[in-house]
């Protein structure tokens, strides 16, 4: 057992100080799987609490209004985090730290005017769905204060200043903070009376919560980045505006895209399929994106990753992070649908009880659809990184035009099982794309080092 010590502190200091792509993309994924992990065992708590107090319909109503507000953000409220990393990092590199907190200034605002903005659409529709569902004058004031705290929330751009500062721990702690609060808030219900408008104010606080803690983790006294190069001879200068405009609408529709085919599914089933179909799907729906939360567990660490070597012109070094990440996650997306194959009625029975087994083939398609996502999961971080957020995008519309196509044949007919084909099939016609897009930008990269200028 001696002997065992320090060749286990010779392995960890070998982790903790290796500069190898993918170990730096897993030691950094190791901070947020910590969150996420978190998360998903504690959502597994107040999703059971959720479905069982609220029963089918009343789950498929709230998943309906939180999908419904969380399109709403993706349309309206921008997300920076990937501009603030693709453009602030070659700023930490030069250590042009005032240059780095003028970019993320410049996005908290895009943030913040964009969550203004979806505020007041968001009171305009209030009245339309209250007469849809029959919501009641205490039920609309809490979707309006659930939809201003989410929306004024500018958690994106403190995300991103962490991640390009390389400091996942901070990012771990502020997104542990949404899951945390959820359980804490839906077991108080649970215990006391339940019902939608207390689980939309616990929601709502789990937002502004984890905006504030993120925040205090920016603020907080750290060691910068170290320089690659030498300040004093060489200065990064910042990004075309039209450059740094059309990398923020490639990427957020890219989000946004992504947004739609994860949640506005469900708000058209609700819609058009009724409550207690809604409420089943996104059961299925829910299961099946733990493993996508997985996914961007690694993904995101990755993204941050390819974007360095980018900026340093490591172009081998590059391409073998791009093969090895994407061996990882395909090994990886086969494993978990074999373990939800075999535990997947297991799951839903102990999660919301025998009433929602109906879920499990919409689970098994949902959950495949997934996993393709995840086995590709480096290949939109790869064409972002190198510059063709474009390419990303177009396969995120290729996608989404298949499956709004699909969607109007299959559903009237198949419901909520035909909802999911058609989702696995968006699934694989996106990742086919994106395969051939970066496996294009591999063998053709486009260097896209920022301008610099001399002094």
């Amino acid at each position: 057992m001696e002997k065992l010590k320090p060749v286990s502190r010779n392995l960890l200091s070998r982790w903790s100080s290796s500069e190898d792509s993918l170990v730096r993309v897993f030691r950094n994924s190791s901070w947020l799987f910590s969150a996420k992990g978190l998360g998903a065992i504690l959502s597994i708590f107040y999703l059971a609490i959720l479905t069982r107090t609220l029963g089918v319909a009343g789950f498929g109503e709230f998943m309906v209004i939180v999908g419904a507000v969380q399109v709403l953000s993706a349309i309206l409220k921008l997300q920076t985090w990937q501009a603030v990393v693709q453009f602030g990092v070659p700023f930490l590199l030069a250590n042009q730290k005032k240059a780095f907190r003028k970019l993320s200034a410049q996005n908290f605002w895009i943030e913040f005017i964009g969550g203004l903005a979806a505020c007041g659409v968001l009171w305009l529709m209030l009245p339309y769905g209250a007469s849809q569902f029959g919501w009641t004058d205490s039920a609309v004031r809490a979707i309006m204060g659930y939809g201003v705290i989410v929306f004024l929330s500018v958690r994106s751009t403190p995300i991103g200043i962490l991640r390009a500062q390389d400091r996942y721990g901070g990012n771990a702690f502020g997104d542990a903070i949404i899951p945390i609060v959820r359980f804490i808030g839906a077991l108080i219900l649970f215990l006391t009376l339940p019902s939608m408008t207390g689980f939309l104010i616990v929601w709502g606080l789990s937002e502004f919560i984890s905006f504030v803690v993120m925040w205090l983790m920016v603020w907080r006294r750290h060691e910068t980045t170290h320089p690659v190069r030498d300040s004093s001879a060489i200065e990064i200068a910042p990004p075309d505006r039209r450059e740094f405009l059309a990398f923020l609408l490639f990427t957020n529709l890219a989000y946004l895209v992504s947004v739609i085919r994860e949640r506005l599914v469900v708000v058209i089933v609700g819609f058009f399929v009724g409550p207690a179909a809604a409420g089943l799907f996104r059961l299925a729906d829910q299961i099946a994106n733990s493993l996508n939360r997985l996914a961007e567990v690694f993904a995101r660490p990755l993204f941050a990753e390819l974007s360095r070597l980018f900026a340093i012109g490591q172009s081998r070094e590059l391409r073998a992070l791009f093969w090895r990440s994407l061996r990882v996650s395909a090994i990886s997306g086969g494993i978990l649908f074999v373990a939800l194959l075999l535990f997947g009625k297991n799951i839903i029975d102990i999660v919301s009880g025998p009433e929602y087994l109906a879920a499990f083939p919409i689970l098994l398609l949902l959950g495949a659809a997934t996993i393709i996502s995840l086995a590709g999961l480096g290949l939109e971080p790869m064409l972002q990184a190198a510059g063709r957020a474009r390419n990303a995008l177009v396969a995120r519309i290729a996608g989404l035009v298949a499956l709004g196509l699909l969607l109007a044949i299959f559903l009237p007919d198949y419901g909520t099982i035909g909802a999911a084909w058609v989702m696995l099939v968006s699934a694989i016609l996106t990742a086919v794309i994106l395969f051939v897009s970066s496996r294009a930008a591999i063998i053709q990269p486009q260097h896209h080092a920022p301008k610099s200028r001399m002094p």
